[in-house]
């Protein structure tokens, strides 16, 4: 499909098969402080947990551990030897009971807690990890904060997808041919504000929240005042990964379709990404936002047709052999 927006939705909607990876999984609960927790889950190869590298997966807006990219992607990385780990960003996944706060693009923070917790934990040294698009920033922003110091935390990171430009891609999602991705993602998260007001009343003003229309709209009343960002475009701003690129030390692959229709592509021209060596980036023409849904698997090592996912695994893999 060289239509992005067939890309994008095919690829969101579409069953898949599970015939590799992990069957069974666990609960895993990382301890946030006064931010309270968020939850995981985890699939264990069998031996000893330290015989084995772990990976760890960090969704989209409003997706969860159950997203099947997040599936898709962890049996990927299980058949190739992992321990996987798929984590619910604060109040996804039904969560919202676990965290007095919300979710932004810019919880580095918890991505830290999670890298500690396998450590801690678990004994697990060798440690790596996946992002899918806000996600994605997440662990690019988490990476760029940490510079050289992230060798000492991650071997590796394999990212779809990321808004690497968090203003930009608002602008972009206002655009007449995203009303469709516009209206759905307001939609959930006016949802998902419903039921956290239910459990703590006061957190936002929902008689305003009901009238939002747009993401940014949505991020200026609420997501922005609640972490102390002020304003929209503060946050977009001090959240984005795309000004800390250049600061990655660690092997990381970032993949974006260069027809991306809710993220500029001019966005990853502007960010210097070829001059910093530990950063590769995989642009095809065609590959929508999270979809890469080829026919067929691309080679003998993929599993199914989710390219993205297939590449970022086989990065990881890479990386892994080389260490």
């Amino acid at each position: 499909m060289r239509n992005a927006h067939l890309q994008t939705l095919v690829a969101s909607r579409k069953p898949r098969r599970w015939d590799f990876g992990w069957e069974t999984w666990e609960p895993l609960e990382v301890d946030l402080g006064p931010d309270g927790k968020i939850f995981a889950e985890a699939s264990w190869q069998p031996g000893r947990p330290a015989d084995h590298p772990v990976v760890f997966f960090l969704h989209g807006l409003e997706g969860s551990a159950r997203s099947h990219y997040m599936i898709g992607m962890s049996r990927k990385a299980f058949a190739a030897g992992f321990h996987v780990v798929r984590v619910n960003t604060r109040n996804c996944g039904g969560t919202e009971h676990l965290t007095p706060t919300l979710y932004c693009a810019g919880l580095s923070q918890d991505v830290l807690a999670v890298v500690r917790a396998m450590g801690d934990r678990y004994g697990l040294d060798e440690i790596y990890g996946a992002g899918i698009s806000l996600g994605a920033n997440m662990l690019l922003k988490f990476l760029g904060e940490q510079g050289a110091a992230a060798a000492g935390l991650l071997r590796a990171a394999a990212v779809i997808s990321p808004p690497i430009d968090l203003a930009a891609g608002a602008r972009k999602m206002e655009e007449p041919q995203n009303w469709i991705y516009q209206r759905y993602f307001v939609r959930e998260l006016i949802r998902r504000m419903e039921r956290k007001t239910l459990l703590f009343p006061g957190i936002a003003d929902m008689r305003r929240v009901a009238r939002v229309r747009t993401i940014r709209e949505f991020d200026d009343l609420v997501t922005a005042p609640h972490f102390g960002y002020g304003t929209a475009d503060n946050y977009y701003l001090l959240a984005s990964s795309g000004p800390l690129l250049g600061r990655i030390r660690v092997p990381t692959l970032i993949i974006q379709a260069v027809d991306d229709p809710l993220i500029p592509f001019a966005s990853f021209r502007a960010a210097g990404i070829s001059e910093n060596p530990s950063l590769r980036l995989l642009a095809p023409a065609f590959g929508g936002h999270t979809g890469f849904l080829g026919r067929r698997p691309a080679g003998a090592v993929d599993q199914d047709a989710y390219w993205a996912e297939c590449r970022a695994v086989q990065f990881l893999s890479a990386v892994r052999s080389r260490s």
